[in-house]
């Protein structure tokens, strides 16, 4: 799983893409958000504490971490002295998934409230450097006053596997509650994910950036006439695909054959896609063939010339008689 975490990070990293997203999932795509709102922060939150004379240190890291402008209220609604859209600040933390995990509530409510911590902790050195006056014993016991106010965080956790997500969305799913009495139930609360599950994703082609051809391809990579319709259809956005686009494709399909054709495919501005499949395409028919012929020789061979008569004419009978002697073609992971 390891080996595809830094090319999905270094793809989200792209903060035109982070606004695409954002405006597709949060607002219908309607483009309410721009590049220029979007400042990537550092994903590794760190909180340290004392404990027994013993300093004590909890990292949690997110994939990519990004404070988000986006408007107050409805995007016409409020508008500063200037006339223009007045905005906020939010956090917003990306999780890419290769796997289901069944924790994920439990991983984002943990990196979700250390963020919240860290920004408190933020605010007290804050006030510290500015020797901050307290208005009662409350504000100078948390040194957090009452008119302070933390980001909001909304952690999205994008999904690329090929099964169905099957794990909890929310708290409650993996939280014995069978025994537990309904009124106590209602009372504890409840913490449900964000998730974008890639190959499911309905509003694709509301995208404006190549997450259009990221999306579209991994939604039709496990048919081989669903995707070369699929690279016809978008031939002329796949044939100068982003580099880091183009790798991301690669290890989220398993297509380690386009991976090592890479060198040969890169051109000014990108990779060549579509010429990439087109020669995984030919390289298959050749050995194919290679196969057919191969079969023909063994059938002469063993005097079944019925056998290959038939094989002439029939291909569901030629690909039996090619199993039979072990003669198959390994399909490439997406040609099933």
């Amino acid at each position: 799983m390891a080996k595809k975490d830094i090319p999905s990070i270094n793809y989200f990293k792209d903060k035109t893409r982070i606004a695409d997203l954002l405006n597709v999932y949060l607002y219908g795509g309607n483009k309410i958000i721009s590049p220029q709102d979007v400042s990537e922060l550092n994903p590794i939150l760190t909180k340290s504490w004392w404990n027994d004379k013993e300093l004590k240190t909890n990292v949690n890291i997110t994939d990519v971490l990004f404070e988000v402008k986006i408007p107050v209220g409805k995007e016409n609604d409020v508008k500063n002295a200037d006339n223009d859209i007045q905005k906020i600040p939010i956090i917003i933390s990306i999780q890419n998934q290769s796997d289901i995990s069944y924790v994920m509530p439990v991983r984002v409510i943990n990196a979700d409230a250390n963020g919240y911590y860290l920004q408190w902790k933020d605010i007290e050195r804050k006030h510290k450097r500015e020797k901050q006056t307290w208005a009662d014993h409350g504000e100078f016991l948390s040194k957090f006053k009452e008119s302070d106010r933390l980001k909001p965080i909304l952690t999205i956790v994008i999904y690329f596997g090929k099964d169905n997500w099957n794990g909890a969305k929310s708290l409650k799913e993996i939280t014995d509650l069978k025994v537990c009495p309904l009124h106590i139930q209602n009372q504890i609360q409840n913490y449900s994910i964000n998730l974008i599950e890639v190959r499911s994703f309905s509003d694709v082609e509301k995208f404006t950036t190549d997450l259009r051809e990221v999306f579209g391809f991994l939604q039709n990579d496990g048919n081989k006439q669903q995707l070369e319709k699929y690279v016809q259809e978008h031939r002329e956005t796949l044939i100068n695909l982003e580099e880091d686009a183009y790798d991301l494709i690669c290890v989220m399909s398993d297509m380690k054959k386009l991976q090592e054709l890479k060198s040969e495919l890169r051109q000014e501005g990108g990779c060549n896609m579509c010429k990439g499949l087109e020669e995984i395409i030919e390289d298959e028919t050749r050995q194919r063939e290679t196969l057919v012929n191969i079969l023909y020789e063994h059938l002469y061979n063993d005097e079944r010339m019925g056998d290959m008569k038939h094989a002439f004419t029939d291909k569901d009978y030629r690909r039996q008689l090619m199993k039979e002697y072990g003669l198959q073609v390994e399909p490439y992971s997406f040609f099933k």
